[in-house]
């Protein structure tokens, strides 16, 4: 989450130094919104059965939505929601995850490159799984610990997460100061 946040800083800065427009609050956290929106799925859990990276989590689902925030709300909008989505859904393709189906509702299959190091031992650089071979992988490769392991002890990503974060704050700092 650290570095889905920072991602929706830096893009509200990009996209609005691309087009000349002010960085207001309101615009950084409509930004930091669509970066962290894929994960909206986690408050759906709390009152039914949907699971997490489903849904929300297909990227094809956000074709059709882009393309009506663009035409609605214009370039700057498009762009911004466009870019803070796909990028949360690469940064979940990517280390501590378990993927995203990229080829939904062609294929239901996920992928998943750098796989933390426990994961890295069974799955390899570059993994690839269909639900039903999910469970054997999450039982295999699982940590119940991992908010612990990751986000508050010293590790790669971790430092990667915090670090976009860090930066993307002191961009903050010192835009337009």
């Amino acid at each position: 989450m650290p570095l889905d946040i920072g991602v929706g800083i830096l893009l509200s800065l990009g996209v609005a130094e691309l087009f000349h427009v002010p960085a207001t609050i309101g615009f950084i956290l409509l930004g930091i919104g669509c970066a962290l929106l894929p994960d909206v799925d986690i408050i759906t859990m709390l009152f039914g059965s949907w699971k997490h990276r489903t849904h929300t989590h297909y990227p094809i689902t956000y074709i059709p939505v882009s393309i009506i925030i663009f035409a609605l709300f214009g370039p700057i909008y498009g762009l911004l929601f466009t870019l803070a989505v796909y990028a949360h859904l690469i940064h979940d393709t990517i280390g501590i995850g378990w993927g995203i189906a990229w080829l939904w509702p062609f294929s239901s299959r996920k992928f998943l490159f750098f796989p933390d190091d426990a994961r890295r031992k069974t799955l390899g650089t570059f993994a690839t799984w269909t639900p039903e071979e999910e469970p054997a992988i999450k039982a295999e490769g699982s940590n119940s610990n991992w908010v612990r392991d990751f986000y508050f002890r010293p590790n790669f990503l971790a430092y990667i997460e915090y670090g976009t974060l860090l930066i993307a704050l002191a961009a903050l700092f010192l835009y337009k100061q």
